[in-house]
Parts: C-alpha cells; structure tokens; sequence
C-alpha cells in the first residue's frame, strides 16, 4: 500500500497540469479524510462528555460550576504540557515510520510514555501540597465558597494526572502511525465511561445518595485510568504492528538520541503551552474577580467554542500527521501544498459554523443554565467570537503544520509574543483598566489570534519552515 502511494505521488509531479491538479485533490480528500474524520469523532466526544459532565455540576448551582471552572483552568495548563509532548511522540514516530524505521517510532513511544509518566506522578504529589496557594493564586476575589469547591476538585483531578500522560502520549503515537480509529474509540469510551460513572457519584442510585460535588472529580479521574490501562494493552498486543510495545521494554534503557528527538519537538512545545495557557491561566484571574455569574458565563462560553472550533482542531491534528509524514519521505512539495489546503478548508468550514452559531446563542447557554444573567454573557461572548472566527485557523491549524516540520522553536516564539504581548496586556487593559470586562478579556484574545495568524501565514508564505529540507526542495516541488 505505502508503495502504490509513493508511485501515485511521483506520477502526479509528471502528469499536464490539467490531471496534476484533480489526481492532487484526489490524494488530498483520501490521505486528509482517513485521519481527519476519526480525530474528528475523537474530539467531540471528548468535548460532547465535557458539555455533559458541566450539564452535570451546573444542576449542583453555578458555584459549583464556577469552581470546577477555575480548578479546571489550572488543570489544562498541567494537560498541555503531556499535549506537548505527546505532539513531540505523534511527529517523531510520523517521520520514523515515513522513514520506514519502525524500531525507532517504538522507542519514540515508549520512552515518552515512560518519561512523562514518571514527571505526572511528580506532579501530582507537588500540587497536592500546594493545592491551596494555587488555587488562592487563580481564584482572586472569588466568594470563598467558589474557592472550596475548587481546591476540593482539583485535589481529586490531580491523581488523574498519570493516567492522562498515559492516554495522551499513547494515543499521539498511535496517530503518528497514522491510526487514528483505536484512539478514537479509546477516548470515545473513556468519556462515556466518565459521565455514567460520574453521574452515579454525583447523583447515586437505588438507596445509595452519592457523593455530590466530588463525584464529579472522581468520575473523571477513575475513567481516565480505565483509559489509559486501554492505550497500554493496544500497545502490548500490537493491534498496530508497527508500534507493539511489551510491558517490559518499558524498563528497558533509554536511547538518548531518540529521546532527545522527542524533547527537541516537545520541550519548545511545551514551554509554548505551559507559557501560553499560563497566560489564558492569567486571564481567568482577571475574570475571577467580576462575579460568579461572570465566572460561570466565561467557563460555558469557552465550552461552547471548543465545540465550534473541532473541525478546525481536528484538522490540525491531521496536518501535523500529514506533514511529518510527508517530510519523512523527502516529499516537500506535497508537504507544503497539503497544508495551504487544509488551512483554507479550516478557515471557511470554521467560519460557516461559527457565523451559524450566532442566532442559536442564547439557545446553547440555556443547555447549561437556567440563569439569565449567566446566559447574557455567553449570548455576547459568542456572537464576539463569530465575528474574529476568520483569524482562528491561521493562528491555530498553521502551526501544528509547521510543528509537522519540527518548526517548534518558531512557533514557540510567536505563541509567547502574542499571548503576553497581545493577550495579557491587551486584555487587561481592555478589560480590567478601562472597565469592558469579560468583553475586554476576550479582545484581547482575538488580538492575540490577529497577530500570531497574521506571522504564521508569513511564515507559511515564505517557506522559511522548511529549511531543513532546503538541500530536497527544489527536487521535490
């Protein structure tokens, strides 16, 4: 098969330019569609369980969903750090594989499973200790019931965290390798599993009264687990040859090579992530100190554009795959042209749902609450959204394509200048200085999209990520 692939691919750079550029579409919806449509599914039911699990909490009053709100704001940036270098895991093997090194993309995996579980666990124990502080940091002026609640989820969702490093990393891998179905129906599960058990925790069953407001921690990290010991056994039994990974390699020694591999993709990503949600971490705080119906409105809102923005989410996942992949086998031209397609097919499908989204608003917002207050914020934060949806694909699609190419360092760079240069500073201005506030907050958002859009269009433009390649690019354009 991945012979055919590569034929069709040079018989494409030698046909007229009439067939060259339907025979390429072709090749586009089939390599794009595979990956994409599982990411896809994979996304939204993580996102559908998430709506539900705050569907959940929200009937327990919008204290209780304002604190899930704040400890949940700390526990992403703990998230996307594993994200990091589970982007680190999905390119090395990608590019491994395009290389036709197996070896290689197992030992990838295995040793970033094995090295972010062990920093999880060490994370866990010093946010346990330190639970209060954080949670006295980000929650600001919060009524002090807010702040209970949420020191009590998020010292609960903390042990969760190993078994999230475990689900994040093995499932990037198994997408580098460009199976995309086994993590789709591993995250399905998992989040089906979250909100059945989490909804008897909360709520109990036949004479049993539940747990309340914890249940809704411990459903999560429970179902987290019973994911992670699923990527585990995919791994062990090989349901992808290429990355068949024994219970005992796992002790084996490190290939420092290999891992520096990894880390030179996932260490610039993750001071990207942890630097730029550090910064959205920032934001909360401004918000925290507005009122709980704010506090709540905010955390639906953002809920409600994670769901809009999916489509776009998954085909950035996808580019990165595609990229890697591509690169792997020396075929720069096929690289570059794929990602200018999917990046323009992100930006119109996005914008289409997003300008969609607006008459239906305060129909959404009412899914979650009955509070009016509540839904008049999220009413105007989405309708603020649709209006910069044309500027969201360039500042989020482009550089997890550049990211394929292992132009981390870049990336890194402008995330950073524009979460603190745009989000921070605009945003406070915006928001706090001049008194627009959840209002000012989200502009200086979609300034921050602006400006890092505008520099990754650039870069795309120019060429410039792919200097790597430089020395294979005019012979394979």
């Amino acid at each position: 098969m991945q012979n055919i692939r590569t034929t069709l691919s040079h018989a494409i750079e030698r046909t007229p330019w009439y067939s060259k550029r339907r025979s390429y579409r072709v090749l586009f919806w089939r390599e794009i569609t595979p990956l994409a449509v599982p990411i896809f599914f994979e996304n939204m039911c993580v996102l559908l369980m998430g709506v539900l699990s705050t569907f959940l909490v929200s009937w327990l009053g919008k204290e209780a969903m304002a604190g899930v709100g704040l400890a949940d704001s700390f526990n992403m940036v703990i998230i996307a750090f594993f994200a990091a270098v589970d982007l680190g895991t999905t390119v090395v093997v990608a590019f491994s594989l395009g290389k036709l090194d197996p070896k290689r993309a197992r030992a990838a995996a295995r040793q970033s499973l094995t090295l972010m579980t062990a920093a999880a666990i060490l994370l866990a124990l010093g946010i346990e200790f330190y639970g209060q502080g954080i949670i006295d940091l980000i929650a600001g002026n919060a009524e002090p019931e807010v702040k209970m609640l949420a020191l009590s989820y998020l010292r609960v969702t903390v042990w969760s965290y190993p078994a999230a490093a475990i689900a994040l990393i093995g499932c990037g891998a198994l997408r580098g390798a460009g199976n995309t179905k086994i993590p789709m129906l591993i995250n399905g599960g998992m989040n089906i599993l979250n909100i059945v058990i989490t909804t008897v925790l909360i709520y109990g069953c036949f004479s049993w009264h539940g747990l309340g407001f914890i249940g809704a921690g411990l459903g999560l990290t429970i179902s987290r687990y019973i994911g992670a010991a699923a990527v585990i056994y995919v791994l062990m039994i090989g349901f992808n040859p290429a990355l068949k990974i024994s219970l005992k390699s796992y002790f084996s020694r490190m290939n420092t090579s290999i891992l520096m591999e990894v880390l030179g993709i996932g260490i610039p990503a993750s001071i990207e992530s942890v630097l730029f949600n550090g910064g959205k971490l920032l934001t909360q705080v401004f918000v925290a100190g507005m009122g709980t119906d704010v506090i709540a409105g905010n955390f639906i809102a953002f809920s409600i554009v994670s769901l809009i923005n999916l489509p776009g989410n998954a085909l950035g996942s996808a580019s990165t795959i595609i990229v890697g992949t591509r690169l792997g086998k020396r075929q720069i031209g096929q690289a570059e042209r794929q990602l200018k397609h999917i990046f323009w097919l992100s930006t119109l499908g996005l914008c289409l749902l997003a300008w969609l989204s607006v008459p239906f608003a305060g129909l959404l917002a009412a899914f979650y609450t009955r509070e009016e207050d509540v839904i008049h914020v999220v009413k105007i934060l989405v309708w603020l959204n649709a209006a910069f949806m044309p500027f969201w694909a360039a500042s989020w699609v482009l550089p997890a394509g550049l990211k394929g190419a292992r132009d981390a360092r870049f990336t890194m760079w402008i995330s950073l200048l524009g979460m603190w240069g745009c989000r921070i500073v605009a945003g406070y201005i915006l928001g706090i200085v001049l008194g627009f506030g959840v209002v000012g907050i989200w502009l200086g958002m979609f300034l921050d999209w602006a400006v890092r859009g505008a520099f990754f269009y650039w870069r795309l433009a120019s060429g410039r990520w792919l200097w790597k390649y430089a020395p294979e690019r005019s012979s394979s354009s």
